[in-house]
């Protein structure tokens, strides 16, 4: 039986922040608690914030994809250039 990883693997290049506490307003005004994760692109140093629930912070398959989808969407704008 294999154990569930307790790590996340971030996109290649990419790193990321000690991540900071905060509050966001979710659907109908709800306050979501959780936390806000900084990510910087490699070649362009981009930087992109992703907040992660406290509910869904256990769940390292779940934030590994919610970065790896902000990270290939920035790279996607940023190819359109040519």
């Amino acid at each position: 039986m294999s154990m569930p990883s307790n790590s996340v693997t971030l996109p290649p290049g990419v790193t990321v922040s000690p991540a900071r506490e905060t509050v966001q307003a979710g659907p109908n005004g709800v306050n979501i608690q959780g936390y806000v994760f900084t990510l910087t692109l490699p070649v362009s140093g981009a930087t992109t914030s992703v907040f992660v629930p406290y509910s869904m912070i256990s769940n390292t398959a779940v934030v590994q994809e919610m970065f790896a989808q902000r990270v290939a969407a920035i790279q996607a704008v940023a190819n359109l250039g040519g």
